[in-house]
């Protein structure tokens, strides 16, 4: 039997975390749970805890993890306290179970506690101003005004597993995704502060009804649909013409340097698949363009034909990956009138390798806000609303995510292998497959509906081994 070492009761009493002296696992954190009912212990091993700190700290997400392989049956066992209280936490000593009610803290000074927290890790690179932003959003807007308006619940040790119940009835205006996505980031601040700070009985958390995510149909997937090529036509024709044209005659001389950005922003992100954010932080250096030219027999000469190479990192998934695109153009057309609009208005600063691909000159050359590109494509796509036909498959008006659609729609119907495009998009390959599985009848539109041509039928006659003369 292997020494402990170390060993410290987490979730209220529910598990601990330990670490061993000896044998083949010295030095390793466990989580160590007790079946209920058994003599017997579910234990497993914490992956890159070095302190008993960090091993606490993972200790729920392996609970969450041990959970899921429980039976549906066995959560209730879990939930029943002596008072009959499914909010109340339990304690097991020495086979007796102790009450221990969870701690109390205003709603809204436990959510501003949690953001600071969120905040400390934006600062240290840990996570991106944008989903602190959706965070904020998600628990100011929405979460607060849900439990003290909605449900009269003020402190934190008021939840209770029914708490959540109507919470999609609350936020029946928003689309299914956006409330699954608002109860996982609700999810994240009672799993990553109030159990951690002993606010919420993690027994809770373990509850397949508390938070439960509502169901998402296919057509909710899609609703940052592809842009059809004639709606597109008109949307560049748009942007690159009369909105662009209308800026010259106002004052202010920025808000045409900005539609021009904005028009070649377009195009940059469908030609490349990338999403807003990373475009927004992409730096001329993370650009490699190359000729990719070829010998023409019927002009006698080498034919130019320049590819941009594109290095970046999907900050969602944290993939790396490099994005071929013919895009190489529309780039140095780009550059060559950013210079142009900074020596026309006197502005000194210097475009570097470093320096943001769509920048602002007026703001010592960082990037603009995602809300001003969202803004941009609103103004577009309401004033060319009219001219659009819309996807096929999908009720939703076009977002600013759309050209990323287009991007892998537009591959895949050109017959580029889903491994490839999956590379290319930063997405796994499963999905890919799963939300553009439809288009696969399109590709094959012709050899399904193609009649058979001619009075003759081939015929097939089967050989009999046997018998064969």
């Amino acid at each position: 039997m292997p020494t402990i070492v170390e060993k410290q009761e987490v979730l209220n009493g529910r598990g601990q975390v330990i670490r061993y002296g000896s044998g083949t696992s010295a030095g390793s954190y466990f989580y160590k749970e007790k079946i209920p009912g058994e003599r017997r212990y579910k234990t497993r091993r914490i992956p890159g805890a070095t302190t008993i700190e960090e091993a606490v700290q993972a200790a729920v997400e392996i609970a969450f993890k041990l959970q899921e392989e429980q039976p549906p049956e066995s959560v209730s066992e879990l939930l029943r306290s002596p008072s009959g209280n499914p909010g109340e936490a339990k304690q097991y000593i020495a086979h007796q179970t102790v009450r221990r009610a969870p701690k109390r803290q205003r709603i809204e000074n436990a959510i501003d506690a949690f953001l600071r927290e969120e905040q400390r890790r934006v600062d240290v690179g840990l996570l991106s101003n944008r989903t602190l932003t959706q965070k904020r959003l998600a628990l100011k807007l929405h979460l607060l005004p849900y439990l003290e308006q909605y449900k009269n619940v003020l402190y934190t040790n008021q939840i209770e597993l029914s708490t959540f119940r109507d919470y999609e009835i609350f936020r029946a205006e928003a689309t299914p995704l956006t409330r699954n996505g608002e109860i996982t980031i609700v999810k994240d601040f009672c799993k990553n502060y109030l159990v951690k700070h002993r606010l919420l009985a993690a027994e809770l958390l373990m509850d397949r009804d508390f938070l439960k995510r509502g169901q998402v149909k296919q057509t909710d997937k899609l609703a940052n649909p592809a842009i059809c090529a004639e709606d597109w036509e008109t949307i560049v024709k748009y942007a690159r013409g009369h909105w662009r044209d209308s800026a010259k005659k106002l004052q202010n001389h920025r808000i045409h340097y900005w539609r021009t950005l904005f028009w070649h922003w377009i195009l940059f992100a469908k030609n490349t698949g990338m999403s807003p954010e990373e475009i927004n932080k992409l730096t001329w250096k993370q650009i490699e363009i190359v000729d990719e030219g070829r010998y023409s027999e019927s002009e006698g000469k080498r034919v130019t034909w320049e590819v941009a190479y594109i290095y970046t990192i999907r900050s969602k998934t944290q993939q790396a990956r490099e994005i071929p695109a013919n895009i190489a153009k529309e780039l140095k057309r780009w550059k060559k009138l950013q210079q142009q609009y900074m020596k026309e208005r006197g502005i000194s600063l210097k475009v570097t390798p470093e320096t943001v691909v769509f920048s602002n000159p007026h703001n010592d050359l960082k990037g603009y806000s995602y809300s001003s590109y969202t803004r941009g494509w609103a103004d577009i796509r309401n004033a060319v609303k009219d001219k659009m036909r819309g996807h096929r498959f999908s009720p939703h008006p076009y977002t600013i995510y759309s050209m990323r659609s287009t991007f892998i729609e537009d591959h895949l119907l050109k017959g580029t292998p889903v491994f490839e495009v999956a590379e290319m998009a930063g997405h796994s390959v499963m999905e890919t497959q799963k939300t553009y599985a439809r288009l696969n009848l399109r590709k094959k539109g012709r050899e399904i509906t193609m009649p058979r041509l001619g009075k003759r039928k081939d015929s097939s006659n089967v050989v009999d081994l046997f018998n064969e003369e």
